[in-house]
């Protein structure tokens, strides 16, 4: 063999070994920071606007896989200098055939792992004919609203991957001790839909579980199913549904939606800004002085922040002569870890129960606050986890700390609502007992405001206030997630 030939040999083995290795790295990352095992979720986040992720995200995948495999590739052409010593067979065409066997494992044991099968058939669905649905004529309702007379303002808080299973296993959720007692208290003192007669929440169904899917599934009773469209060269999210936001802007409501990361992450800001929603992200508050140019943490700004901001929008907001609508989105009990800000003290081992605990204090903070604002007695506050903690495979703290089985973790694990200060009251046994899911949020806010829907619903949505079966109610989750999980000509025609 010639001196060229083999050297042309040992570079392209040097290659396989390399993305063979990077690759067996990647799926160990991948599966410690993602709900690799829920396709759908990873499908549409990777196919929506990706710019504006978390700034740890560089360096998770740097230390994840690509320095790993860097490492291993040096510790292997070192052992392949000491082993070329003693084994004379050992030659670059031998080297060649080891590494394509090792770099085609490594391809198979990708695909089986992360289950890579699945996006075709997604894509497949998701660009097939669409089908004309049973479920959708039967179910689908347009809203028909009768605004109340007293106009009342809506605080609508979003709490990142939120769920009521944070609380303590005798109180409804999975953990020993309970991180957010004052959000345990709203809870009993307020509105909570539950399950059962603890403190509970819905259900996390396909469509609705990340943070994009939460809000459009809870402000529009929809499921996200391929969503946007082009409307004379702008993308629009689902143009001919009526929205929470609709509702209320076309009922003389001012509507903000504020957040302390880059708005275009999963197309958020074409979601809400579709229906009625003026977005302030950080770029906003950036060039409008309200946070340094230069600061950047986690996926922008902390959570004590955004509620500081919250507070000076809101007394601007309860300054005009319009009722308002203003959802916030908070981040920093984001998987997989959260952020620690520095107010966060260390309490526990666990960094998440510290995260959450922190934000149960940044959260009583605000309330106590609203509390005392004059405008406070003309406003519901809203608080709803966007979806349940993305818990990976190979990383989901809840079972590493419940004395519960893993089974029965998952089976309790709700996303939280509290409904505060509402126009309407509903007594506590009306709360319980219900079983359901993102959809019937904003119906439910809706009713809880004063406002009357035909049939009690909106959407896929039905409210909870009224005794009309929620879809979960109907027909079970597995059911409802095949019927919604397909390209169907009645969701295709809210976005004509």
């Amino acid at each position: 063999m010639t001196q060229k030939k083999r050297i042309i040999l040992e570079v392209i083995s040097d290659l396989l070994f390399l993305i063979a290795t990077a690759i067996f790295f990647a799926v160990y990352w991948a599966r410690r920071n993602y709900p690799m095992d829920n396709c759908y979720t990873v499908y549409f986040v990777m196919s929506s606007d990706t710019s504006g992720h978390d700034s740890g995200t560089a360096l998770s995948i740097l230390f994840g896989f690509v320095i790993p495999a860097i490492v291993s590739f040096i510790v292997y052409r070192l052992a392949l200098f000491v082993l070329r010593k003693r084994l004379n067979w050992l030659s670059s065409k031998v080297l060649l055939n080891v590494n394509i066997l090792y770099c085609a494992i490594s391809l198979i044991c990708c695909i089986c792992y992360l289950k890579a099968w699945n996006y075709p058939k997604i894509w497949y669905e998701i660009h097939k004919d669409p089908v004309d649905s049973a479920f959708y004529k039967e179910n689908y309702i347009e809203p028909t609203v009768k605004s109340p007379e007293n106009k009342r303002n809506l605080i609508l808080i979003f709490m990142e991957s939120m769920e009521s299973s944070y609380q303590a296993e005798n109180e409804g959720g999975v953990l020993p001790i309970n991180p957010m007692p004052y959000l345990t208290s709203l809870a009993k003192d307020n509105i909570n839909f539950s399950e059962s007669q603890a403190i509970g929440g819905g259900y996390n169904i396909e469509g609705t579980c990340w943070t994009v899917g939460g809000l459009l599934s809870k402000t529009s009773g929809l499921p996200y199913y391929n969503p946007f469209v082009k409307k004379e060269g702008k993308l629009v999210c689902l143009p001919k549904a009526t929205f929470l936001s609709d509702v209320l802007v076309n009922d003389g409501y001012n509507a903000v939606f504020s957040i302390g990361s880059e708005k275009q992450f999963e197309n958020r800001d074409t979601v809400m800004e579709s229906h009625g929603y003026v977005t302030h992200d950080i770029k906003w508050y950036k060039e409008n002085g309200k946070i340094d140019p230069d600061y950047q943490v986690f996926w922008g700004f902390e959570d004590q922040k955004l509620y500081e901001i919250a507070k000076d929008e809101l007394n601007e907001l309860s300054s005009e002569d319009k009722p308002f609508l203003f959802t916030m989105l908070t981040v920093d009990t984001h998987f997989p870890h959260g952020f620690k800000c520095s107010s966060c003290k260390n309490l526990y081992d666990e960094q998440m129960l510290n995260v959450l605990s922190c934000a149960d204090n940044l959260l009583k903070n605000f309330i106590e606050w609203a509390k005392e604002q004059k405008w406070y007695d003309n406003t519901q506050i809203v608080i709803v986890g966007d979806h349940n903690y993305l818990a990976a495979p190979k990383n989901n703290f809840m079972h590493d700390l419940s004395s519960l089985s893993a089974g029965e973790v998952e089976s309790r694990r709700r996303f939280m609502n509290v409904i505060i200060n509402p126009a309407v009251q509903l007594d506590r046994q009306k709360q319980k007992n219900r079983k359901f899911c993102s959809f019937d949020i904003m119906p439910t806010i809706l009713e809880a405001m004063g406002y009357q829907l035909e049939n009690h619903g909106a959407a896929l949505g039905r409210s909870l206030y009224s005794d009309e079966p929620t879809m979960i109610e109907k027909y079970g989750v597995d059911t409802v997630n095949s019927e919604i999980m397909r390209r169907t000509i009645q969701y295709d025609a809210l976005n004509d």
